[in-house]
């Protein structure tokens, strides 16, 4: 029964990645969690359909990948990465899930509430902190399965288009998750039941991608970008209660 539910958890995941480009590890996790499945299995087998999900998407918005920001965020991801498994082991993680959790609550509310009105701030961000949102993604990749999320935030604070930010952010995803995988599977956390349960749920996701993509064609990009405010602001209660 409990696999059963690993891989309802695991393809509604997926489809949340293929909708909106992000959001399924904060999804996935806690609900892995809350059925009492192994941690370690848990993030091997996210890591891992994160990175099949994103490839096909990547391939399919290739045209609006700005490859330039793309090669500055994913330098800046590596140089991150250690700093994210530093504070898992020397850190206080829960206080830092907590600030992060109010940020992103803070943040998704501010523009959700300005979307269609004249927001009082209007700043032109520098390219230069393409690398610092970056360094972020790889903290909280490498620490809380959750690399997605800051450069969700950085690029709906550069208002990039609904296109490039699903671009920019699968394209990402493939090259930090490819890190992320390998690093997985080079420190042991891969198992055979891991590998079993892709086994089950890859062939699946030939059903759940088209359903995705579906989806998400019916959302106009205006309403998309509504969708990702409410859906950081849903995911930073949910930082908050882990």
């Amino acid at each position: 029964m409990i696999y059963f539910l690993v891989v309802v958890i695991a393809l509604f995941g997926a489809l949340m990645r293929t909708v909106f480009g992000f959001g399924e590890a904060l999804v996935t996790m806690p609900l892995l969690a809350l059925i009492s499945f192994n941690i370690e299995s848990s993030t091997a087998l996210i890591g891992a359909l994160g990175l099949i999900v994103a490839i096909p998407v990547a391939i399919k918005y290739k045209g609006n990948i700005d490859y330039q920001v793309l090669k500055r965020l994913v330098i800046g991801s590596i140089l991150g990465i250690p700093i994210g498994i530093l504070i898992i082991k020397l850190g206080s993680p829960k206080v830092i899930m907590k600030f992060l959790g109010i940020f992103i609550i803070v943040y998704g509310g501010y523009n959700l509430f300005f979307i269609n009105k004249n927001s009082p701030i209007n700043i032109k961000i520098s390219n230069k902190y393409d690398y610092l949102a970056g360094i972020i993604s790889g903290i909280l990749g490498s620490s809380f399965n959750s690399h997605g999320v800051p450069i969700v935030v950085y690029g709906t604070a550069k208002k990039w288009d609904a296109l490039k930010l699903r671009g920019i952010l699968q394209g990402h995803f493939v090259c930090v998750g490819s890190i992320v995988v390998f690093s997985q599977i080079s420190s042991g956390m891969w198992s055979v039941e891991v590998v079993k349960l892709l086994l089950i749920i890859v062939p699946l996701l030939i059903l759940v991608i088209p359903l995705g993509n579906w989806i998400a064609s019916k959302i106009n990009s205006a309403d998309f970008v509504k969708y990702v405010y409410m859906i950081l602001i849903l995911f930073g209660a949910i930082l908050l209660i882990k």
